[in-house]
């Protein structure tokens, strides 16, 4: 039975669907959604830094409201760093049973330069990773 759910987020239209998918996923069992921001290590500059803390302060108010209004149980946290080892390294150290995380839907030289946080967290993580794909 899944108990502990973690669900990434940067306040995008994929992460608030995984957010969607997550809370659906823990009612059955009223897990604890565990929900993570982290901003990327590339981020440098008060500006930029400024940008980052708004924009994570913004996802995960707007997760934790999704989330109460389930009446379903909710962590947060934030961390800076590499995104897909810091969900991983997050994942195995509080023993969550789920990830749930947005895809953003990204192909072709994009995604082959910058590569995907999705799918360098599924390559790593030693636990199960559900995606939830961008709305058509």
């Amino acid at each position: 039975m899944v108990q502990r759910i973690l669900t990434p987020t940067d306040g995008s239209d994929p992460s608030i669907r995984a957010i969607e998918q997550a809370v659906e996923i823990a009612k059955p069992s009223n897990a604890t959604i565990h929900v993570l921001s982290v901003i990327p290590e590339m981020t440098r500059g008060a500006r930029a830094q400024e940008e980052w803390d708004e924009r994570v302060a913004d996802a995960l108010a707007s997760a934790r409201e999704m989330i109460d209004r389930e009446g379903l149980e909710y962590e947060e946290a934030r961390l800076n760093g590499p995104v897909a080892r810091e969900i991983v390294d997050y994942a195995t150290e509080h023993d969550i049973d789920l990830i749930v995380m947005g895809t953003h839907g990204q192909s072709g030289l994009h995604r082959f330069l910058i590569g995907s946080v999705t799918r360098r967290t599924i390559e790593t993580s030693p636990i199960p990773v559900v995606t939830v794909p961008p709305e058509e």
